[in-house]
């Protein structure tokens, strides 16, 4: 009888322990809104947007790690020659307006930094390294009409994007948190490369 009641009180204390046991691992998805801008000559600014989920590891009080799976489209135009066309161009000169759409998937591996809390409210510094992979490109122009490449004609298919960001965290609840933040974010390398302002709405609740 007494080996029984030791049992159950020590299944007790590890479920009573359990609960009381800090959340570090979280999950969400986020939204992004961007204005996007492919380098090269004369190029334009143009709105963009992505989606994704969201894997956090969340360890210590004031930083935490975040990685996941995100969708990515960017859009821009520069002054560039018609090689994509297929079309050999006349001089060094001969170049047309392209306007170019690129889809991409990306696994990102950031850090966020909380340096100041109050309340529910904390300041967010951020800075990442994403890895980006396209899955297609489209070019367009009056001249030519479109041209659709899917990710494996791309000469230079994986690229590499730097971000750093400054932004506001909100708690909403014990374990859920609102996560806002600009971020400016430039590709490294890749067949087209572009600078991106980028907002990113981020939900994120404590899992285990």
């Amino acid at each position: 009888m007494m080996k029984k009641r030791a049992l159950f009180l020590a299944i007790f204390l590890m479920l009573s322990l359990a609960s009381q046991a800090q959340i570090n691992v979280y999950m969400g998805g986020n939204i992004q809104g961007s204005v996007t801008r492919i380098r090269g000559n004369e190029a334009t600014s143009n709105p963009g947007f992505g989606v994704g989920a969201s894997f956090v590891y969340w360890e210590f009080e004031y930083w935490f790690l975040k990685t996941g799976l995100d969708y990515y489209n960017r859009t821009s135009s520069i002054l560039d020659f018609p090689d994509v066309f297929d079309v050999e161009p006349l001089g060094p000169d001969d170049k047309i307006r392209i306007t170019y759409n690129e889809h991409a998937v990306g696994v990102p591996i950031s850090f966020y930094f909380r340096p100041l809390e109050s309340g529910g409210n904390t300041l967010l510094l951020t800075a990442s390294l994403n890895t980006l992979i396209v899955a297609g490109l489209k070019a367009s122009s009056e001249e030519y009409g479109e041209v659709a490449l899917k990710g494996t004609d791309v000469k230079y298919r994986v690229k590499t994007n730097l971000g750093l960001g400054v932004g506001y965290q909100r708690q909403l609840d014990e374990h859920m948190f609102l996560n806002l933040v600009p971020s400016f974010n430039i590709d490294l390398r890749g067949d087209k490369t572009f600078n991106s302002f980028t907002i990113t709405v981020e939900l994120i609740f404590g899992v285990y």
